[in-house]
């Protein structure tokens, strides 16, 4: 990541903390959940969660495994991950601050390694890939969650025109074909594969990027999202509800392990 990109991401989120981790979580108990046991971790693991903002999974898979890391850029949202570990009681979770493009961990340091809903704030989401691979053991698994963007080009483009009005730090959501090239290249197989369709408040989903009603981006944003209702031109699917709109997130999920070399012995 860019020098410059990196100090947009680090203002936005430092600017965000508190109503991102606090007033507008983006998971409920039970998707946080889902998320863990889709990871399938054992107890004896190492785990690290890349960008792990807040410490929403560090914490919720903390209880299931020997240790979990979490690294992310910004020093407020680990502060914060700090806190509401202190909070819960848990001992077996450390936080550290790092880049997702140059982990300060040798070589298959962790069993399994995360990274949630990063990729698409990353221009070169590659490089954190071939990260978590390098620090991952040969056996162990690599859980990519993000969200999903529209395959049709034009959707694709209003989605994340829309996603980058609001959040300057916003690069790029991938779609799915794009992920799956991507793990292909980096010689990763899909050992688990999931869409799931996550409906969310616009005013939730705005609040978590500090923006309120008031806020001429927060109208901007509105306003494109109103108008791509008809025909869904952006792949959200909003509705309005009691002066709220409801959106709807696209989240892929995929538990990947390296792809074994040809004649090998799995």
């Amino acid at each position: 990541m860019g020098k410059k990109h990196q100090e947009v991401v680090q203002k936005q989120f430092t600017k965000t903390t508190e109503a991102f981790s606090k007033y507008a979580v983006r998971d409920t108990p039970e998707w946080l959940t889902e998320k863990v046991e889709f990871a399938r971790p054992q107890p004896n693991e190492m785990t690290l969660d890349v960008a792990c903002g807040p410490g929403s999974f560090v914490l919720a898979i903390a209880p299931r495994v020997r240790w979990a890391h979490g690294l992310d850029l910004t020093e407020s949202m680990l502060r914060q991950a700090r806190t509401f570990q202190q909070e819960r009681g848990l001992t077996n979770a450390t936080f550290e601050r790092g880049e997702a493009e140059h982990l300060p961990y040798a070589d298959g340091s962790f069993d399994l390694v995360t990274c949630q809903f990063a990729f698409h704030h990353m221009p070169k989401p590659e490089l954190a890939l071939a990260e978590m691979i390098r620090v991952t053991k040969p056996s162990g698994r690599c859980f990519v969650v993000d969200t999903v963007a529209p395959e049709s080009d034009s959707k694709f483009d209003l989605h994340n025109k829309i996603e980058t009005l609001r959040d300057p730090s916003h690069a790029l959501s991938l779609r799915l074909t794009t992920f799956l090239r991507l793990f292909e290249k980096y010689q990763l197989t899909v050992t688990r594969q999931a869409v799931r369709r996550r409906e969310r408040s616009f005013n939730q989903w705005m609040l978590r990027a500090g923006l309120e009603p008031r806020q001429k981006k927060y109208q901007e944003t509105r306003r494109l999202m109103e108008d791509s209702m008809a025909g869904d031109l952006a792949g959200f699917s909003p509705r309005p509800q009691n002066g709220d709109l409801i959106i709807v997130h696209h989240e892929g999920m995929f538990l990947l392990t390296r792809t074994p070399a040809e004649g090998a012995t799995p």
